[in-house]
């Protein structure tokens, strides 16, 4: 499929008021209570990716852990553009804690001129969002022609309450005003030992001490004064780092994680007992790129738009991603690595 021509190149960039949320719902919402918490934001389909972190929570339960909570903070729907693909995610991921992506919105509730609704700033070139624009619309005649059931996607709240003993999570996709929004990209980060004004009312209204985020694709991690922090995964179902080919989701627990081969905390913050972390897991990226080019083939939106990043990763590195405070981390990466090397 070639990317949307036109003026259709416009639809991402739209922001409609469907998309609207508040903080201070955040604070009203029924906390989702759990020892383990993993935020995955992004997974865009990636089954593999999802076998990894399965397989990840069931290692930790072995090892005598209970049992993690899956938040699923939206956009596990995007490269599954088959029908048996499409079922396969949605079957795995509603058995978990979903909350609402641009994705999501887009393929129970289309918003006229939403197009993918991803609501690119203007930094974003044209012909990367006509290509998102091409992708939903490919999902859409998807869901219509092979009458895929997206109903269940529809009552997925836009928002979740996490507590993990006292810690206070609000989890959202894009920022707590607009579930498309950018407010917890990187770029939107004021410089390091400061707090926002606009941060500074998220975290009052939404009465948290974390705000967990994915949608801009670009994962890190900001401390802030008050014992506050933004923890952005960037993509659960694609790389994060250049020449890193693993995946990234945040983890909120007590005890440090079981981590198999290959995978790594990457930074983390201490809040008293309860840590939140990134992980860098391994997964089978071999087996998703021999089904990503049978739906996605060369010159396909989705091939132009991702194929490079999933083989090599984005132009990101991790110490632009990591800005946190130096002493804390390195004690909690000792005590990662001393657990894993049990």
């Amino acid at each position: 499929m070639n990317p949307v021509p036109g003026p259709l190149a416009l639809r991402a960039r739209s922001c409609t008021t469907g998309y609207r949320t508040r903080a201070r719902d955040l604070a009203r919402l029924e906390p989702q209570r759990a020892e383990v918490a993993y935020i995955i934001g992004g997974l865009y389909g990636n089954l593999e990716a999802l076998d990894a972190i399965e397989e990840l929570a069931a290692r930790e339960t072995a090892a005598g852990g209970p049992a993690p909570l899956l938040c699923f903070n939206g956009d596990f729907h995007w490269f599954d553009a088959s029908p048996e693909w499409f079922a396969e995610i949605q079957r795995r991921v509603l058995v978990h804690r979903p909350c609402l992506g641009n994705v999501e919105m887009e393929l129970a509730d289309p918003q006229p001129g939403a197009g993918c609704g991803c609501n690119y700033p203007r930094s974003v070139p044209e012909d990367t969002v006509s290509r998102s624009d091409a992708i939903m619309a490919r999902l859409q005649r998807l869901v219509h022609d092979h009458s895929l059931d997206v109903s269940v996607l529809r009552p997925l709240p836009r928002q979740l309450r996490v507590e993990v003993g006292p810690l206070r999570v609000g989890v959202v996709h894009g920022d707590p005003d607009n579930i498309a929004g950018w407010g917890l990209e990187l770029a939107a980060m004021p410089p390091p030992g400061s707090l926002s004004a606009t941060l500074e009312t998220w975290f009052d209204e939404a009465d948290v001490d974390v705000l967990a985020s994915s949608h801009t694709c670009r994962c890190f991690a900001q401390a802030f004064p008050g014992s506050r922090a933004v923890f952005n995964n960037g993509a659960a179902g694609m790389p994060n780092f250049t020449g890193d080919h693993r995946i990234v989701i945040t983890r909120i627990a007590r005890r440090p994680p079981t981590l198999p081969a290959g995978s790594e905390v990457l930074y983390a913050r201490d809040f008293g007992s309860i840590t939140v972390s990134a992980l860098a897991l391994p997964w089978d990226r071999e087996t998703f790129l021999r089904r990503f080019d049978r739906v996605w083939p060369a010159g396909s939106p989705a091939a132009q738009s991702y194929r490079q990043r999933i083989r090599r990763g984005p132009p990101h590195i991790r110490e632009e991603a990591k800005r946190l405070a130096p002493s804390a981390d390195q004690r909690i990466l000792a005590k990662a690595a001393a657990i894993s090397r049990r």
